[in-house]
């Protein structure tokens, strides 16, 4: 419980809370700690449903096996294959911020070649670890969850009790309309609850220990994200617009050595982020494989690790090309508008599912609603992005059934 729990909160915290408080106070001000709650508000009947999904099955999948189940094969495939390339694409987006605070040591390291080799370093370093065995890469998620969460933990309890409370006077200044952009840009923050399921099969009492992580993750890190931008608000005048806004609002509470102390905790976030994600995503390719969509051999274990090794290899390889062709706002805007593929497969999956379960006395229960509400608020979020992304997500939706057209043709 515990292992999966520190994943689904290091899948999520990862380097938006380092990088968006400054573009949020831009856009809102004051105001921005709403766009944290109001997305978390947003994404909880989503959360509700991948926990129920999640309570159906035991295996490798998340919201590819949902989809199979409730809707066929061919939808099945195609949120299996979103699913993958969303994950690889957030990974890329976080190790491409790494150098943002690298920088803060020492400007060079924030030259953009220093920043794509740290980029391919960290990408390679743990999808090395994820394929030596998933208690080691739990491991290494649960340690990075730890050493990200104490820099944010001694942030927010040194800085509340120095809040200056006129910093919050013009609380909206530039009213709420830029509030769609605010939760656009929180949307990815909050991205990760959604990995959780992926690892079932590799996790004790899964029916019972993923719904707990998938709902204890999300509310964790809403809770911490509104404490952090509350403090960074109200301790730093200058926070809107900032490259580095937790390593300068800490500055002025900490001093020199707690700015330091923020922009290491940043660097080792996004690492921590990376380490798990690089955990679940490979599973991905293993449901596909195992339900001939893929080639086997993609769901093969290794004979001494046990582990998808193969799944683990080709992720990490996506992924660091990814992270050197790409930036991080492309990956960023991205991989907001895709995942809505995902989010809305799994709670129409529950819909459908609970449905047949129970046909008679389906729409007298909670869940007739729930997935209405979680659907139409995935679909708001989405609609905050540019059609650009849009056009190129069904563009790369097309490339993944051409991948699977072509596997069946040659087996």
């Amino acid at each position: 419980m515990l292992d999966v729990t520190c994943f689904g909160i290091n899948a999520i915290v990862g380097s938006s809370i380092y990088l968006f408080p400054g573009r949020l106070a831009e856009l809102l001000g004051p105001a921005s700690i709403l766009s944290f709650g109001l997305t978390a508000l947003l994404l909880s009947p989503v959360a509700l449903c991948f926990a129920q999904a999640a309570s159906l099955f035991n295996s490798h999948g998340g919201p590819y096996l949902y989809a199979r189940k409730a809707m066929g094969p061919a939808v099945g495939y195609g949120i299996g294959w979103m699913c993958w390339l969303t994950s690889v694409f957030a990974v890329a987006a976080v190790a491409n911020g790494i150098a943002v605070y690298l920088g803060f040591f020492n400007p060079d390291w924030g030259a953009p070649l220093t920043a794509k080799a740290a980029a391919a370093a960290v990408i390679l370093g743990t999808g090395a670890v994820n394929y030596y065995g998933v208690k080691q890469g739990a491991w290494t998620s649960n340690f990075f969850t730890a050493a990200k969460l104490i820099p944010l933990a001694l942030f927010v309890i040194i800085g509340l009790p120095q809040i200056d409370l006129r910093l919050f006077d013009s609380f909206a200044p530039h009213g709420f309309r830029p509030l769609g952009a605010a939760c656009f840009l929180a949307y990815f923050a909050f991205q990760g609850f959604e990995v959780v399921p992926v690892p079932a099969g590799e996790v004790d009492k899964p029916q019972r220990n993923i719904p707990l992580a998938v709902l204890g993750s999300l509310a964790f890190s809403a809770v911490l994200y509104m404490l952090v931008q509350a403090v960074a608000v109200g301790v730093f005048p200058g926070l809107a617009g900032s490259q580095r806004p937790l390593a300068q609002a800490a500055s002025r509470v900490m001093g020199s050595a707690g700015a330091a102390m923020l922009a290491a905790g940043a660097a080792v976030s996004m690492i921590g982020f990376i380490a798990g994600s690089s955990l679940g995503t490979p599973r991905y390719l293993v449901a596909l494989a195992q339900n001939g969509d893929l080639p086997p051999a993609l769901a093969g274990l290794h004979p001494r690790f046990n582990t998808p090794h193969r799944a683990v290899a080709l992720t990490t390889a996506f992924s660091l090309a990814a992270a050197l062709l790409l930036d991080f706002n492309k990956l960023v805007d991205f991989a907001n508008v895709v995942i809505c593929a995902q989010y809305i497969a799994a709670c129409a999956a529950v819909f459908l599912l609970k449905r047949k379960e129970n046909p008679a006395g389906f729409f007298l229960s909670p869940w007739a609603a729930l997935p209405i509400f979680a659907v139409a608020a995935t679909l708001w979020l989405g609609a905050q992005g540019e059609p650009a992304q849009l056009i190129w997500s069904v563009l790369l939706l097309a490339l993944g059934f051409c991948v699977r057209a072509v596997f069946r043709a040659v087996s």
